[in-house]
């Protein structure tokens, strides 16, 4: 775990010495070697109205902090660190915050259609979903909500890209960037991305991790939108959860946003997730966990940078003893 002091160190120094290298060994006339810094901030206000548990607070629950170099036509090298709390369901993930790499890759592009990643990367299990969903400054997409696995890794990835459909193949260590071990564990994904018409994007993904008891996830999407109108859903299947036999996790999540005024949309989502009963046993082995989950608001975005969104959250646990939890918020995002 990297202190916030010393991600930005290293973030700088990473900086700098990419800008040395390219100075001195840059040999492209046609090409001129050009970064960018970028960044995001999510922050909001919220109230509780149901639950054990009530607050009413401000908070920032993250931010982000990238430079991209592109250093040459086939190459480009990135950086991004994440302030926030690795482990979001810790009791202290509201009272610390640690900074600590989420990204540190380099990307080689040999020809047009293909990339190849290699390094600290975000993994491909839910970027298409989280991207449709587009609110992740308010509510991670539904995988990373429910833990289906990390959303970056270590390791390498290859992604080829057409006009109507893009294939990715990944290999990772399996861990996350927030428990970056060494063992000889190995995770294999494979994605394949569908739009056979404007608007319309399906994908179909499948992992797989290898132990003694194997661990995988599938997953189906399909997502359509336009200027006025978004309208999605995703089914994802999550087996041998963190490499148990049969403990198993099924759940899918409905979504979608209507244009209402300029640069006003309305929005829902509807999450559910369920998980098996296993033999011997009369109720499900993660009941305290399963629930459903509905989610809704306004958005308005005065100017591309900046997202402001007052939303209704709330959560309805399997578990016949446990309460409703629901919570009013508004969230902001800047970037930049």
């Amino acid at each position: 775990m990297f202190s916030i002091s010393r991600s930005f160190m290293l973030f700088i120094g990473v900086y700098f010495l990419c800008q040395t290298t390219i100075a001195h060994n840059n040999n492209d006339s046609d090409f001129t070697p050009s970064g960018s810094v970028y960044g995001k901030i999510f922050t909001n206000f919220n109230t509780s109205l149901q639950g054990s548990e009530k607050q009413t607070a401000f908070e920032v629950r993250r931010a982000y902090l990238g430079y991209e170099y592109f250093i040459a036509p086939e190459f480009a090298a990135e950086v991004k660190i994440d302030i926030g709390s690795p482990n979001d369901a810790s009791q202290y993930s509201l009272l610390r915050r640690f900074g600590y790499f989420k990204t540190a890759a380099v990307y080689y592009t040999p020809m047009e259609n293909l990339e190849i990643t290699v390094g600290l990367q975000g993994a491909t299990q839910f970027k298409i979903q989280e991207k449709f969903w587009g609110r992740r400054y308010l509510k991670k997409s539904f995988m990373d909500e429910y833990k289906y696995g990390p959303s970056a890794d270590i390791g390498v990835k290859a992604a080829w890209k057409s006009d109507f459909f893009d294939v990715d193949f990944a290999l990772f260590n399996g861990e996350g960037y927030s428990s970056l071990q060494n063992d000889n564990t190995f995770k294999g994904a494979l994605g394949v991305t569908f739009q056979p018409f404007d608007g319309l994007t399906t994908r179909i993904y499948g992992d797989l991790s290898n132990k003694i008891v194997n661990q995988g996830t599938t997953v189906l999407f399909a997502g359509y939108e336009t200027e006025k109108f978004s309208f999605g859903g995703e089914y994802a299947w999550h087996f041998n959860r963190n490499f148990q036999e049969d403990h198993n996790n099924a759940g899918f999540s409905i979504m979608g946003d209507l244009l209402i005024l300029p640069k006003t949309h309305l929005f829902g989502r509807f999450d559910k997730i369920d998980s098996n009963i296993l033999e011997g046993a009369s109720v499900p082995w993660n009941l305290a966990r399963d629930e459903t989950a509905v989610t809704a608001g306004i958005e308005y975005s005065p100017i591309r940078a900046i997202k402001i969104a007052a939303n209704y959250q709330d959560h309805y646990p399997a578990a016949r003893n446990a309460e409703i939890v629901s919570a009013f918020y508004l969230n902001i995002q800047a970037s930049f």
